[in-house]
């Protein structure tokens, strides 16, 4: 561990040159198309949240304020300014939990720890580019670059930032829309240093707010001040442009300055291409996802069902258990922090998708039933390991044990999703909202995000039909 002093290269320099040095041409052409894979999965969920309770709630709350119609809220007819769209469509995009979810490159990272890193992101950058009627590749990049800067200081940032309370998704998102946003408005060193600056005074987020309207929140205000602050920057607001590195900067507050410097090397190589970012298949906790891959292979493969089961137990480490607070959720959002709840209506389903992590399915007396036989069980990790080590444990009412352990679920880059998963999961999204037809041109169309000239119009087809 590199206890970070006044010396050396500071990290907002790096990234100010990193984001300068920085053009479609000269990304891997493998990461350009996992990126795109990201973005695509990004809109699903953008469009997924957008008739959520959260949503429809801050949606009416700033249409209120007849702000500039500068960039659309995905999934609605509604524009709002740059900064406002950024925030609905940043939190439309982490309210489902159904949003991608970094790595970390080191096995002493808790599961979890680093960022959603696409929500806030993109958010910032969709509205950016929109309002400035900036090209698809400008997109692109700049969300590359983003996700980069994002993710580097989640890997490098001390668990005890995200243990002690820290939403890094709120908190560290902000600087990987800050970043993208400086890109697009191509602003120079000086003002790079400046945007990362007014972002740290600005970065917020909790992790007790997790099962309520205010996660998604986190996301959402993290692209809007990412916005603000390259915005103000261009125009020659000031802030610290040591904010990472000052005695009383950013990682002197978030982790008393325990960072792996060696880890902030931007873009060598991309994080999208190594250690890479998990696709979530589940719109839960992701620390969910390995339990639900075994449970749902167990039932398929000994043709499980409720009234056969007498007890089923699942094992985690303690530290991957922990946003796990809800054995009895009132609601949809509670639930996707519940492992009873989760276990209990993959096992009756056969499925963990959007139509089971909601408040009306919670009213099933048959799956009450079941939560009750589930009992998780807190282990105290042993060693340092990637992933979520997880061991699933189902008792038959004839005595018979059946169980699996994994620590991967699909998803993660070492079983990645398929672009074919990923249409599917933007179709699911999509669906209740956008007509089939729609959706399907919007697909045979997307592949090609280099070559469009407009966001802007690009974008349009987002929106639902008028009614």
């Amino acid at each position: 561990m590199t206890l970070l002093s006044q010396g050396g290269h500071a990290v907002s320099q790096r990234v100010g040159e990193f984001l300068l040095k920085t053009k479609l041409d000269n990304i891997p052409a493998e990461v350009r198309q996992i990126a795109k894979l990201h973005l695509l999965d990004g809109l699903a969920t953008m469009i997924g949240g957008a008739n959520e309770a959260p949503a429809m709630l801050l949606r009416r709350h700033y249409r209120a304020m007849h702000g500039k119609a500068e960039a659309c809220v995905l999934g609605t007819q509604d524009r709002l300014d740059a900064e406002h769209a950024a925030l609905l469509n940043g939190g439309q995009g982490h309210v489902l939990d159904y949003d991608d979810a970094q790595l970390a490159t080191l096995p002493s990272r808790p599961m979890g720890q680093q960022t959603h890193p696409t929500s806030p992101v993109l958010a910032a950058a969709l509205a950016l580019a929109e309002s400035r009627r900036l090209s698809g590749a400008a997109l692109l990049t700049s969300y590359i670059v983003g996700v980069e800067v994002a993710c580097r200081i989640g890997d490098a940032v001390d668990p005890s930032h995200y243990l002690n309370g820290f939403h890094p998704t709120g908190t560290l998102g902000i600087f990987g829309a800050a970043a993208a946003s400086a890109h697009l408005l191509g602003l120079g060193q000086s003002s790079i240093r400046s945007a990362l600056g007014i972002a740290g005074t600005m970065s917020a987020g909790l992790r007790a707010n997790r099962g309520t309207m205010a996660k998604g929140l986190n996301a959402g205000r993290a692209a809007q001040n990412g916005v603000l602050a390259a915005q103000l920057a261009a125009q020659g607001f000031t802030a610290s442009e040591n904010i990472f590195d000052d005695p009383m900067g950013f990682f002197a507050a978030a982790c008393k300055n325990q960072v792996e410097r060696k880890l902030l090397d931007f873009g060598r190589p991309f994080f999208f291409a190594d250690p890479g970012v998990a696709i979530k298949l589940y719109p839960c906790a992701g620390v969910l996802h390995p339990a639900l891959d075994l449970l749902l292979q167990l039932r398929e493969r000994h043709a499980l069902v409720p009234e056969n089961m007498q007890s089923i137990c699942i094992t985690l480490d303690k530290h991957a258990a922990r946003p796990l607070v809800y054995d009895r959720p009132k609601n949809g959002l509670e639930s996707k922090f519940s492992l009873p709840f989760a276990a209990a209506v993959a096992l009756i389903d056969g499925a963990a998708g959007l139509k089971q992590f909601t408040s009306a399915r919670q009213r099933d007396q048959k799956l009450q039933n079941l939560m009750n036989r589930v009992r998780l069980v807190r282990r105290t990790p042993r060693g340092k390991h990637f992933g979520i080590e997880t061991h699933v444990e189902i008792t038959t009412r004839r005595g018979v044990t059946l169980g699996g352990r994994d620590s991967v679920a699909r998803g993660d880059p070492s079983r990645p999703a398929s672009r074919a998963d990923i249409e599917d999961k933007f179709r699911q999204c999509a669906g209740e909202i956008l007509p089939s037809k729609q959706i399907a041109k919007f697909l045979q169309n997307f592949w090609g995000l280099e070559q469009t000239p407009s966001t802007a119009a690009w974008l349009r087809q987002l929106r639902p039909p008028r009614r």
